[in-house]
């Protein structure tokens, strides 16, 4: 066997056993479908990415359909506001239109990943223990009012609605796969100086919206 056939063999070898290494919380996980790079921490027994998905075809906010495509809108229409604070989706799209009756909807999360439901943000919250624990600092860029002790490092990416922006840089809102019905789903709050969850206090109770709000999607790991 000649060096140059080697060493072609041996770099075949090492390529194939690197990409059969087990996926390891903490790690940057590469999205397959589009190269996006995500960090993940391990908050409890959750492995969360701390990072909002920022996965589909950029579009205005009322073009978001049930079109076998994922869809994302970014804020103000402006991708530099997707490279930052992810996309925004409206629940069906979220969830790629599961009506929700698989117990893990993957939606727009990678393969191996999933939105995540109301009962595992409130596992995320007792795990925190406050909202300033999820939240980066305001050394951050962009900065907000948290301590990120968890490394979740949620960041304030608004929302959009009826093709109007708003709250960017004092809100962070996330939906849940949990739905209501058709029209309206659950959803977690994170404002400036508390965490709300359908009281300005720090007790986990989700708040409920409508459905065509597009809000920001954190992936969990299935």
């Amino acid at each position: 066997m000649n060096k140059l056939k080697f060493l072609f063999l041996f770099s075949g070898f090492i390529t194939g056993l690197m990409a059969q290494q087990p996926f390891r919380c903490g790690t940057v996980f590469v999205d397959p479908r589009d190269g996006q790079k995500y960090p993940t921490v391990l908050i409890g027994n959750q492995c969360w990415m701390a990072k909002n998905i920022n996965t589909g075809k950029q579009v205005q906010y009322t073009a978001q359909r049930n079109n076998g495509i994922i869809e994302k809108t970014c804020y103000q229409n402006l991708k530099a506001n997707c490279d930052t604070f992810g996309g925004l989706y409206t629940w069906g799209e979220a969830v790629q239109y599961d009506s929700g009756s698989s117990k893990k909807i993957q939606g727009v999360c990678p393969a191996g990943w999933h939105v995540p439901t109301v009962e595992e943000w409130r596992e995320l919250y007792k795990t925190a223990g406050h909202a300033q624990a999820l939240k980066v600092t305001k050394e951050n860029i962009p900065a907000w009012d948290g301590n990120n002790t968890t490394g979740f490092s949620a960041l304030p990416g608004g929302l959009a609605y009826d093709n109007v922006f708003g709250r960017k840089g004092d809100w962070a809102i996330f939906w849940t796969a949990t739905s209501v019905n058709p029209e309206y789903a659950w959803s977690v709050e994170m404002d400036n100086y508390y965490l709300h969850l359908g009281t300005y206090t720090d007790v986990v109770i989700t708040n409920t919206y409508l459905t065509l709000n597009a809000f920001s999607i954190r992936c969990i790991k299935d």
